[in-house]
């Protein structure tokens, strides 16, 4: 729930002076922030759910042409077609897809085929990266959570590729949970606590002994929690002004002390949601690969979300078709005639 009345103060019969001005550009400023941050959580959060049940399945499937490809070109390496250079490229084709196949999809079954090409053991190597990586994890939903009464030695790459899509589920799902817990923790800002500590001291039930007053400030005090809960500054403040009776439909009449008051506790709360909106941007960026400073509407993510889904269909489509396009033998050498080895000049193949 976003503020939608903010406030604002009307030009009448003389310009607005630099405060005033100042108190406007903020309030509307606020509103645009809690607009966009409740568009960019909900983006969020759908980009959670959806993964599992659209995402993975086309990860997968993917992946699975590229484990046709990978045997393909085993079958392949033995014809008589394929000699010398041939061969070369297609033991390096078969290590690096392999290699990637296992390490970051968890396609164990691929080890042995690795180690039929490559001098040195995909163990070995992937020991070496569990090293590398042990100091600069930073992706939670890809790693196991320690737990006392579990192995810690056992690592992630170690499991079943059943286990590791299970621990991502469960992971994706917790995420999504705890995404929902939090943010109405992170609608609660400095600026709306000390606003809402302010109110609490002048409206809480608790303090009132007559009983009509308590009901008043019960009726109140819920006013105030929602709109603490909900991390809505202005409508905090609004019920402030209330308290120090100052009418919202003449707020021209705010002196120079009360508009100082008002424009810090505006700008804070500003600032604060600049900061939550980057946060969730860079969250959307790294699901979507959409730039973090373009992620602005829940139209724009979504689209971006949607237009990844697709590409990663006509991939697939592209895919099944090389598939079927290498099963010939000549076509295939077709491709490794002109395919050249990252680092390899075209003299060392001679």
């Amino acid at each position: 729930m976003t503020e939608t009345s903010i406030l604002h103060i009307p030009e009448k019969e003389k310009p607005l002076n630099k405060r005033q001005k100042e108190f406007n550009l903020l309030s509307e400023k606020i509103e645009t922030l809690d607009r966009q941050l409740a568009e960019l959580r909900e983006a969020y959060d759908e980009m959670l759910r959806r993964i599992p049940s659209e995402q993975d399945p086309l990860v997968r499937e993917y992946q699975g042409y590229r484990i046709e490809i990978v045997n393909l070109w085993d079958r392949n390496y033995t014809a008589e077609h394929f000699r010398n250079i041939y061969q070369t490229k297609l033991a390096f084709l078969i290590t690096e897809n392999a290699y990637d196949l296992i390490k970051n999809y968890g396609y164990d079954e691929l080890k042995a085929l690795f180690d039929r090409y490559s001098p040195i053991s995909i163990e070995t190597l992937l020991e070496e990266d569990r090293l590398r990586e042990a100091t600069r994890i930073t992706d939670p939903a890809f790693l196991l959570d320690e737990q006392a009464d579990e192995s810690p030695e056992i690592s992630f790459h170690e499991l079943s590729r059943e286990e590791q899509q299970r621990i991502k589920a469960e992971k994706r799902e917790s995420k999504a949970e705890q995404r929902m817990r939090e943010s109405k923790q992170a609608k609660t800002t400095r600026s709306v606590r000390s606003v809402y500590m302010e109110l609490v001291k002048s409206f809480h039930p608790d303090l009132e002994t007559d009983e009509a007053e308590r009901q008043r400030k019960t009726g109140i005090m819920q006013q105030i929690t929602e709109a603490y809960q909900e991390g809505r500054l202005l409508s905090l403040l609004k019920l402030q002004m209330e308290i120090e009776q100052i009418d919202r439909d003449k707020l021209e009449s705010l002196d120079k002390n009360q508009l100082n008051y008002f424009n810090r506790i505006l700008s804070q709360q500003a600032a604060e949601l600049e900061q939550q909106k980057t946060a969730i941007q860079m969250q959307i960026s790294a699901i979507c690969g959409l730039p973090y400073q373009h992620a602005n509407s829940l139209v724009t993510v979504i689209s971006k979300f949607n237009t990844n889904l697709n590409e990663l269909r006509t991939e697939i489509k592209n895919i099944k078709a090389l598939v079927k396009h290498w099963q010939t033998p000549s076509q295939l050498k077709a491709y490794l005639k002109t395919y050249e080895i990252p680092g390899l000049h075209s003299y060392e193949h001679d």
